[in-house]
């Protein structure tokens, strides 16, 4: 939060970032790099100006749109740790919204037949009403008939967004007996200036965040308390599969309910609405394409995850040893889940920063029609593969340990 805390807080500016306390701003960027209002302000890719890097050679470049533009394209979404050790970079800011704002609610329904209509209802309002450049964050489709809401928004007052959800509460309230809100209806703004605001955030929702409980360190340290789970997590397996926004036609929603359901039997699902960018502003849309992220991320409207973890573990600490068995049968049901969307988004692609750790595919799943191009810079840059990152570009010609080059890349 302390980028956040720079620009926002002192600045009042915006810069587009992340929010996952496991990535870092240079990784973010150079993965393509996602945050909650990216249907609005592009990927944190897109905003990169300007980039200083040390090569394999040993020599300092800068790279921007007009010195070694190649590299500069390279590193706007073609990952971190491939093409050199970046040292600095510029990032664009954006003007501020006079607000941001939060939509949440929980819903239970009583059978499969009230789930199947209340996550109908719900693709209805996304594709209707909120598929635009104002809203992102997570809806959560769970087993037991769960649908959590926690959704994001910038651009419009509390009222509008009000008035956007009251169809859709209505039909809850309405059908007795099917759903019980677990977790009312709850439609909040607050002063976009005070978003990332530790002094703000402790007066008014200190339950949000949690400090940094080393000796010395600044007030301003703080992070999410959602996030703590991060540190350390013993994951038991992790899909990320794009949807395309033609799905939210009219004549092919009933086929993504029917998908989304079925997934959620296994497993939950979560629907990333930010990390895809259908529907989002022109600008946001043209800056993406002019990086090295798959373009599947254009067309899709959402970024669906599914994914399982445990708590902090290793092998051999003695009595803080991962539970095998458990991560086993939860990476299976991952795996059918996933099995589910793939159905109706074959050639979805998968974000690499988000992303299984034995996609097989993951040349085209993580760049499509990119990686012949971004290949051929990492060969120009680092024609020896010094720097090597697994399921990184370049890395299809040495050993899965990264310890031997490959015959026939030879």
């Amino acid at each position: 939060m302390r980028v956040y805390n720079e620009v926002t807080t002192r600045g009042g500016r915006y810069v587009q970032g992340g929010g996952c306390g496991t990535v870092g701003v240079a990784g973010l960027v150079q993965g393509g790099g996602f945050g909650s209002y990216s249907k609005n302000y592009g990927t944190a890719a897109a905003s990169l100006l300007e980039a200083e890097i040390v090569t394999a050679d040993g020599v300092v470049r800068i790279a921007n749109a007009r010195s070694n533009a190649d590299l500069f394209w390279a590193l706007r979404g073609g990952g971190g740790g491939t093409f050199g050790v970046v040292t600095r970079l510029t990032l664009r800011t954006h003007d501020l919204p006079g607000v941001f704002g939060f939509a949440s609610m929980t819903i239970q329904a009583a059978s499969s037949a009230s789930f199947r209509k209340l996550v109908g209802a719900f693709v209805d309002l996304y594709a209707d009403r909120l598929h635009n450049r104002h809203w992102g964050e997570i809806v959560n489709i769970k087993p037991g008939h769960v649908l959590d809401i926690q959704l994001s928004f910038q651009g419009l007052a509390k009222q509008q967004a009000y008035e956007l959800w009251q169809p859709f509460i209505r039909f809850i309230t309405e059908a007795t007996g099917e759903f019980t809100f677990t977790r009312p209806p709850s439609i909040r703004t607050g002063p976009a200036a005070r978003r990332w605001d530790a002094a703000y955030i402790r007066q008014r929702a200190p339950q949000a965040i949690l400090s940094d409980d080393r000796p010395g360190a600044p007030a301003e340290n703080v992070f999410w308390a959602a996030n703590l789970s991060e540190a350390g997590h013993f994951i038991h397996g992790f899909e990320s599969l794009w949807l395309p926004a033609s799905l939210l036609r009219e004549v092919e929603r009933p086929q993504l309910v029917d998908a989304l359901l079925a997934a959620a039997r296994h497993s939950t699902v979560e629907l990333h609405f930010q990390k895809g960018l259908a529907g989002g502003s022109e600008a946001a849309i043209t800056a993406v394409k002019t990086t090295a992220t798959n373009p599947a991320v254009i067309d899709a409207f959402v970024l669906a995850i599914i994914a399982s973890e445990g708590p902090p573990a290793y092998s051999g600490l003695s009595g803080h040893e991962p539970d095998m068995a458990d991560a086993r049968k939860n990476a299976a049901t991952i795996a059918k889940a996933v099995g589910e969307l793939r159905k109706v988004a074959p050639d979805g692609g998968a974000y690499l920063a988000e992303s299984s750790f034995f996609e097989p595919n993951w040349q085209q799943a993580y760049w499509g029609a990119n990686y012949p191009r971004l290949l051929e810079t990492k060969r120009k840059y680092d024609p020896a593969g010094l720097f090597f990152v697994r399921h990184g570009v370049g890395s299809d010609g040495w050993s899965d340990d990264g310890f031997t080059r490959l015959a026939a890349q030879q």
